[in-house]
């Protein structure tokens, strides 16, 4: 065997993990995209005033806030420049967005400086420990008392 075939066969083959396919740079590209104009929507039309917006199921059948209740107002106030109101409306979704922000930018400063991207991986005790903080947060901003009351979502109605 020469040098040549065994540099060849050395090469780190294509498409691996670090780098991903052209249909799968296309499709984050698309999700991406999405996900600007759909931010640009929400900062455009306001949440508070606009009808446009479906209202919470659950919500509605209940008179509690979900989880997600509040998300959409809290992304209006955190596009327009109010981050405190968007703590207000929805705390667990702005702090779970600012995670998500921040690991996008590692993930991008990482592939720029060359370095494999981190692999985000969430084990069994971690999707338990996940679940269970969604739940102990449904529960705590659905509480009458103070300083809890100010988990809600703040919606007046539906």
């Amino acid at each position: 065997m020469d040098q040549t075939n065994v540099a060849q066969s050395s090469a780190p083959p294509q498409g691996g993990p670090t780098s991903p396919t052209p249909s799968s740079r296309s499709i984050n590209w698309g999700l991406a995209g999405l996900a600007v104009v759909g931010c640009a929507y929400v900062g455009l039309v306001d949440p508070n005033t606009s009808s446009f917006y479906p209202g919470c199921p659950f919500r509605a059948m209940t008179g509690f806030d979900c989880p997600g209740c509040g998300a959409t107002r809290a992304l209006h106030s955190a596009i327009t420049g109010h981050p405190l109101q968007a703590l207000d409306h929805n705390a667990f979704f702005v702090m779970a967005a600012v995670l998500g922000v921040v690991g996008f930018a590692v993930a991008k400063v990482r592939r720029r400086m060359g370095k494999p991207a981190i692999a985000w991986r969430l084990s069994v005790s971690g999707a338990i420990a996940l679940g269970l903080l969604t739940c102990m947060f449904w529960i705590i901003r659905n509480m009458p008392w103070e300083p809890l009351s100010w988990l809600g979502s703040g919606a007046s109605g539906g």
